[in-house]
């Protein structure tokens, strides 16, 4: 279960998104890699609009207490946080997406 924690963080936190995820990527024939893959996508959005604080989510939440936030999502939140400070300080305003799927 581990390396799906975040799998089950965006079916905990958002369970229609991560519902039309797995289905889409099941109709598509995707691996599981892939989906696995494009979950953190939709964690990194959900902690842009939560301060970027992933782990206060986790902590927040009865059933995502309990597990520790992967290292990858932390970084890939930490990365997506840098990058929309970046170009919304270089005049880009709302702040780029630069994760695709989002």
């Amino acid at each position: 279960m581990r390396h799906y924690v975040h799998c089950y963080a965006l079916h905990c936190l958002d369970e229609p998104a991560s519902d039309a995820l797995r289905r889409a990527f099941k109709e598509s024939s995707e691996s599981v890699g892939a989906w696995r893959e494009a979950c953190y996508g939709h964690l990194v959005a959900v902690a842009g609009r939560h301060g970027w604080d992933i782990d206060a989510i986790f902590t927040a939440h009865p059933r995502l207490s309990v597990w520790y936030v992967p290292t990858k999502l932390r970084q890939l939140c930490h990365s997506e946080r840098i990058n929309t400070a970046a170009s919304s300080s270089a005049g880009g305003g709302g702040g780029a997406h630069h994760l695709h799927g989002l």
